[in-house]
């Protein structure tokens, strides 16, 4: 039996938020996996209506860095330290992602040794693939290095290597 993935829209707003939607962030959920798409302003909240735990978060997948998709990151790598975060968390994003990370942890005195932080900068590749699934990314066009990204389940034979020995 397939397990199915399970997307969670934490925010479907843009810039600007109102009363019942918020910045953009998607959570997808899929078997051992929690993949975060962007990060906008207050996720960490959202993750908390949704009943979610952010310290479930393996993978941060980050389009671009314009703030309604990055302004969430600080609180939420601060509620996953202070929650005994206890995996290594990766990171993805556009060229010049790893020189802002690097200055945003240092802005706000996060220390990404208690994160085990690692960060990509990935483009128009397959950049994480698996026995179940692969991660996917294109360049978009917008006004600031930004990427689409792909999640992939990979199909699987369901032929019946037995019964097709015995039926010849």
């Amino acid at each position: 039996m397939t397990q199915k993935a399970q997307i969670t829209f934490l925010g479907t707003g843009s810039s600007v938020p109102t009363k019942r939607r918020n910045h953009t962030a998607q959570l997808l959920q899929y078997k051992s996996e929690a993949i975060l798409f962007d990060c906008g302003e207050g996720t960490q909240r959202q993750f908390r209506k949704a009943r979610l735990n952010p310290c479930k978060v393996t993978k941060i997948l980050l389009s671009h860095w314009h703030a309604d998709h990055s302004l969430g990151i600080p609180g939420l790598l601060q509620s996953m330290i202070m929650n005994g975060y206890n995996k290594e968390l990766e990171f993805y994003g556009p060229k010049g992602t790893k020189e802002k990370i690097r200055t945003l942890l240092d802005f706000y005195g996060i220390n990404p040794q208690e994160l085990k932080l690692k960060v990509f900068e990935v483009k128009d590749k397959i950049f994480y693939d698996s026995e179940e699934f692969y991660l996917e990314t294109k360049s978009m066009d917008h006004n600031a290095p930004t990427n689409g990204y792909s999640f992939v389940i990979k199909e699987k034979s369901r032929l019946d290597k037995t019964k097709l020995e015995k039926l010849n």
